[in-house]
C-alpha cells in the first residue's frame, strides 16, 4: 500500500500542471510576471484599466524578430490611445537580449519574466503540447483576453474591434503565407 501510494504521490506532482489550463478568449488573464523592463520603460507601469497587446517573442525566434518592424507600425497607427500598450515579454536575461534590442527596434515596452511565470501562466499550447512562438494576446481594459494568434495576423480590423468591445471573429485576422513558427517545450 505505501508503495502505491508513493507512486501516486510521485506521478501527480511530476504531471504538468500549467499546460492543463490553456488560456482561452473570454477568460480573465493571468497577472502578467515581469522581473525586468529592458526598453521603453513608461512611467506608469501599472497595466490596470488598460487595453494590452502581448507579445511573447524570444532572441532566437527569427519569425519574432520578423514581426517586431510590422507591430511598430500598428503601434504607431494607434499611438494616439493613451489606454493601449504594447507589450513584448521574453524569459530571457537582460544580458542575453541586450544584443538583439541593439540591433532590433522594439517601440513596444520590452520587459523579461526570467521566472517563466508568465509563460507558463499564457500558456497557448500547439498542435505538440508546446508553445509556439511567436504568440500575441490582446487583453482588455477588465483583464479579458479577447483574441489569441500570431503577430502576422493582426491587423487593423482585429485591433479596431479589439478596442471597440466587438467580437473578433476568426475570419477577421488576415493570414499571409508564413514558415512555420518555432515551437518549445
Amino acid at each position: 500500500m505505501k508503495k502505491l501510494l508513493l507512486f501516486i504521490f510521485v506521478l501527480t506532482i511530476s504531471l504538468p500542471t500549467s499546460s492543463q489550463n490553456k488560456l482561452k478568449v473570454g477568460e480573465k488573464a493571468p497577472k502578467l510576471n515581469i522581473t525586468d523592463y529592458l526598453q521603453n520603460v513608461p512611467k506608469d507601469k501599472s497595466l490596470e484599466n488598460k487595453y494590452i497587446l502581448l507579445e511573447f517573442w524570444a532572441t532566437w525566434c527569427q519569425t519574432c524578430l520578423e514581426e517586431v518592424p510590422n507591430l511598430n507600425k500598428t503601434q504607431e497607427r494607434f499611438k494616439d490611445r493613451k489606454d493601449f500598450v504594447f507589450v513584448s515579454i521574453t524569459d530571457e536575461s537582460p544580458a542575453k537580449t541586450k544584443k538583439t534590442l541593439e540591433r532590433v527596434k522594439f517601440n513596444s515596452i520590452v520587459v523579461s519574466d526570467q521566472t517563466k511565470q508568465a509563460l507558463n501562466d499564457f500558456v497557448v499550447d500547439d498542435a505538440y503540447g508546446g508553445f509556439a512562438l511567436p504568440k500575441t494576446v490582446l487583453i482588455d481594459n477588465k483583464g479579458i483576453v479577447r483574441w489569441i494568434g500570431k503577430p502576422y495576423t493582426i491587423n487593423d480590423v482585429v485591433i479596431n474591434k479589439f478596442l471597440e468591445g466587438i467580437e473578433i471573429l476568426e475570419s477577421d485576422s488576415a493570414v499571409l503565407n508564413r514558415p512555420a513558427e518555432p515551437t518549445f517545450k
